[in-house]
């Protein structure tokens, strides 16, 4: 995508397109790059009204993102040039259409042809999705559910990174026609297509779900899903689907990275630290290649926030939790990586989920919770941030609060490898609160979860030992050993507490 070559000129203020930058009587003003890429775009049309779909295509290539993001953004663009919401000398809001530069405006030429950032990046393209109308059959009285289900979803699954859903507005122009894979993928350049139907039982609806390949037709995931009559389907569709089709979109992407083979694109990195996160779970040996992926994603592309985020909070949980060394050097790694994200992209409700996670479990706890809430803000359907809001609060003795939005997190996330993580602290922050039959059955879930990690049989263990059931926590102890025969003191200590830790070690000595 080519940016304007002209520069912009405004009072005391300078929009210079060639190198990026807002300056202020010719000093550079720090401002985060959508911020810049938005006053671009208003300044670069102030002959008309900028509507939020064209700020959506042009500031975040098209990926949907919340009213809230939005107005953040044009918030921020406001303060940055020292304009407010009820001035509105510079960008004025025209409700119901959008917004529009109103200042007066000098225009020189730049001197050469303006590349945005996107275009300075790799030539690798995550592959896209297009969420087709749900087909209804046997009542019209489903349809708005069916509308509902299509609309939540394509917003909802924007919380996969670098994921390209079409937008509902050229999905919804295919209601009621025959539309073909093959179709598909020449109009839209689309990889991936979901379709379905829904159709009423004696006392209840069913939904079919298929996930399709648009370049072979094949099926990659096809599930039925049964809901008894209630006044919340639609919020019980969502519960039940999100989980088992987000992880099988994780499958196909990776797949398809795998099919691709490799780009050398920091893009591609970053897939592939998160896929093998997300689909093999939080072990030792997935966040010591993780680590090394998003090293290489940054140093391809470093001005890339979501690298910098990703690699902050894989830095600080390994160092937290014991999957990677405890050193002063990751520590103060982690700290950097998201200092460097929350300045690359301060309002992507990802970047500071992950960047804040990433502060909590280095120790600033009181910074991270405000980030949290925030990036909740944002985005409530983020339920890494969601998790990790309830995990800072736990460390920082706010049991009540922790519990509620450890289990918002962990309803509204997919079903991958980090549920076990997250069940294991909801399970602790039971325990802390003493309900011991709701710690039991959070550490029991987390075991489910994942097979592979010892963690929640940690959590299983200490719940056995404080509900004086002995035998019980030696076998989960036993199996956190059969899991990682290296498991040390320290690492016990990490997760537990060394009081916790200190009884439970005793329990292995004897």
């Amino acid at each position: 995508m080519w940016g304007c070559n002209l520069n912009y000129r405004f009072g005391k203020w300078e929009l210079n397109a060639e190198h990026f930058e807002l300056l202020l009587d010719g000093t550079r003003v720090q401002v985060e790059p959508r911020v810049f890429d938005l006053l671009l775009l208003l300044a670069a049309n102030d002959d008309r009204v900028i509507t939020k779909n064209e700020i959506i295509e042009s500031v975040w290539g098209g990926r949907i993102v919340s009213e809230a993001t939005i107005s953040t953004c044009v918030k921020s663009a406001r303060q940055a040039i020292g304009d407010d919401g009820k001035a509105q000398q510079l960008i004025r809001t025209v409700h119901g259409r959008g917004f529009r530069f109103v200042g007066k405006l000098e225009k020189t030429a730049a001197s050469a042809p303006v590349q945005t950032p996107e275009a300075q990046t790799s030539a690798f393209t995550m592959p896209a999705l297009i969420i087709l109308p749900m087909q209804v059959f046997g009542s019209s009285d489903l349809e708005p559910f069916a509308d509902g289900l299509v609309e939540n979803l394509t917003t909802i699954l924007t919380r996969i990174p670098l994921l390209s859903i079409l937008s509902r507005t050229s999905s919804f122009a295919l209601k009621g026609k025959d539309v073909h894979y093959e179709d598909l993928r020449e109009r839209f350049g689309v990889k991936f297509m979901l379709e379905g139907s829904l159709q009423p039982l004696p006392s209840g609806t069913r939904v079919n779900l298929q996930l399709i390949d648009t370049a072979s037709g094949f099926h990659l995931w096809a599930q039925q899903f049964d809901f008894p009559a209630s006044e919340n389907l639609l919020e019980q569709m969502l519960e039940r689907i999100l989980p088992r089709l987000e992880p099988q979109l994780w499958r196909a992407i990776m797949a398809h990275l795998t099919e691709i083979g490799d780009q050398g694109s920091s893009r591609q990195a970053l897939l592939q630290a998160v896929g093998l996160l997300s689909l093999k779970g939080w072990h030792t040996d997935t966040f010591a290649q993780s680590t090394e992926l998003l090293r290489m994603s940054i140093a391809e592309e470093p001005g890339f926030a979501l690298s910098h985020a990703y690699l902050a909070l894989t830095l600080a949980l390994g160092h937290r939790i014991g999957l990677l060394e405890k050193s002063h050097q990751i520590a103060a790694e982690a700290m950097q990586e998201a200092e460097k994200a929350l300045e690359l992209d301060g309002m992507d409700s990802n970047v500071v989920g992950l960047a804040a996670c990433a502060l909590a479990d280095i120790g600033h706890v009181a910074r991270a919770i405000p980030l949290l809430r925030n990036a909740v803000e944002i985005n409530p359907n983020n339920a890494q941030a969601w998790s990790a809001l309830g995990s800072a609060e736990l460390m920082d003795g706010q049991t009540t609060a922790a519990i509620g939005h450890l289990e918002h997190g962990i309803a509204i996330s997919p079903m991958d490898g980090r549920l076990a993580v997250w069940g294991t602290l909801l399970a602790l922050a039971y325990l802390n609160d003493g309900k011991l039959d709701q710690a039991l059955q959070a550490a029991q879930n987390a075991c489910m979860n994942d097979v592979k990690t010892y963690l929640p049989r940690l959590a299983l263990a200490a719940t056995h030992l404080v509900r004086i059931e002995t035998e019980q926590a030696a076998k989960a102890l036993v199996e956190c050993y059969r899991i990682n025969p290296d498991l040390s003191q320290t690492q016990i200590d990490l997760l537990l507490g060394s009081e916790m830790g200190s009884t439970v070690g005793k329990l292995r000595a004897a």
